[in-house]
């Protein structure tokens, strides 16, 4: 059995990057249901995941000659190095000390160093951990007293996509003995090129919508109107009048400025009575908590690391990439997204209400 380059790419995208990492045994369970006629075991996984470690690439490599070795004074090099900058990568080592990226990570492995990924989060104020946590209490007691209550919620969300590039955290790194779960915290947004909102709600994907312009709470709500209520109502419709979505239905946004316009809030108190989750809505969103909604922990993530695989060269490519890859996104796929909602619920009270993403690796 033998596998083209895309599957094994298609492999390493499977296995993700930031929040959302899956377990060898699951991206072997995804990608035998989508290629039923060639099979993986979860060693070919491994293989590839390690091929790529070690040699940023999955083309098949020639035929190399023995790793050149290290002695005890480039030992003690290495060790001090890594003291000093723990974000080094195994090939800078290499180009640093004469060795090979083989030798060096054979000398991190005996040494007992581990790769930490550092994960991009946002920074949290004083009265963030107590809101979160309250969050987190509510949603957990739903989701409990009415089993699958996550899978019944459209999160929301929008995202900026650059033409030029994306943030790929697949490479800061800080190697160490122990894990200090260090994280990165991320201040500002920067200026958009593409505006993109996006819901997810079961195993489904509602978009993607875009906007040519900034979002106010004015546009805002006539995209609700127009085009965001009359799509769910067609997927989900009201047992009694087919214009509005099904009564169990809930909706989900985050604090921004567009969303808390007092008529977008009027609106879905009307569209989603008692069944809406956002700043001043039935449950109150926390603020600063991408980390607890799929599109961001899932989505955002997942789609900027297709789409950027061939660099679109204008804007309008752009944006139908952005269209053909949440089209083409497996509905097992969106549905472990939604679950892991309520894992994260239970995490994030662990560390009441703080950043949890130290816990999932």
């Amino acid at each position: 059995m033998v596998l083209s380059e895309r599957q094994r790419i298609e492999i390493l995208i499977l296995l993700g990057c930031g929040d959302k990492i899956r377990s060898q045994a699951e991206v072997r369970d995804l990608f035998n249901a989508k290629y039923p006629e060639n099979q993986i075991s979860q060693g070919t996984v491994s293989k590839i995941f390690h091929k790529f470690e070690e040699h940023g690439t999955v083309q098949t490599l020639p035929k190399t000659g023995r790793a050149r070795a290290l002695n005890e004074e480039k030992k003690l090099d290495i060790a001090l190095e890594l003291v000093e900058n723990p974000h080094t990568s195994t090939v800078s080592l290499a180009r640093n000390h004469d060795a090979s990226r083989t030798a060096i990570r054979m000398f991190l492995k005996q040494e007992k160093y581990h790769p930490y990924k550092v994960c991009l989060v946002q920074e949290l104020l004083e009265d963030d951990y107590d809101r979160r946590l309250q969050f987190c209490e509510e949603m957990m007691r739903r989701c409990d007293d009415n089993n699958g209550f996550q899978r019944d919620v459209l999160f929301s969300d929008e995202a900026t996509f650059y033409l030029n590039g994306v943030v790929n955290r697949h490479n800061y790194r800080f190697w160490s003995q122990e894990n200090p779960h260090w994280t990165c915290e991320s201040h500002t947004q920067h200026p958009q090129k593409v505006n993109v909102w996006a819901g997810i709600i079961n195993n489904r994907i509602l978009g993607p919508f875009f906007f040519e312009e900034n979002l106010t709470a004015a546009r805002y709500l006539d995209f609700l109107t127009f085009d965001l209520i009359p799509a769910l109502a067609v997927i989900f419709p009201h047992e009694i009048d087919p214009d509005i979505p099904n009564e169990r239905i809930w909706f989900q946004q985050d604090g921004a400025p567009p969303h808390f316009g007092i008529d977008v809030r009027r609106y879905l108190d009307e569209m989603f009575p008692n069944r809406w989750i956002g700043r001043r809505g039935t449950v109150e969103w926390p603020p600063r908590s991408p980390d607890l909604t799929p599109l961001d922990y899932f989505l955002w993530g997942y789609l900027k690391e297709r789409v950027y695989q061939d660099r679109p060269d204008n804007i309008e490519n752009l944006k139908n990439k952005i269209r053909a890859e949440m089209h083409n996104l497996p509905a097992e796929v969106i549905q472990n997204a939604v679950d892991s909602f309520y894992y994260r619920l239970g995490e994030c009270q662990i560390v009441n209400g703080g950043h949890f993403q130290h816990l999932r690796h």
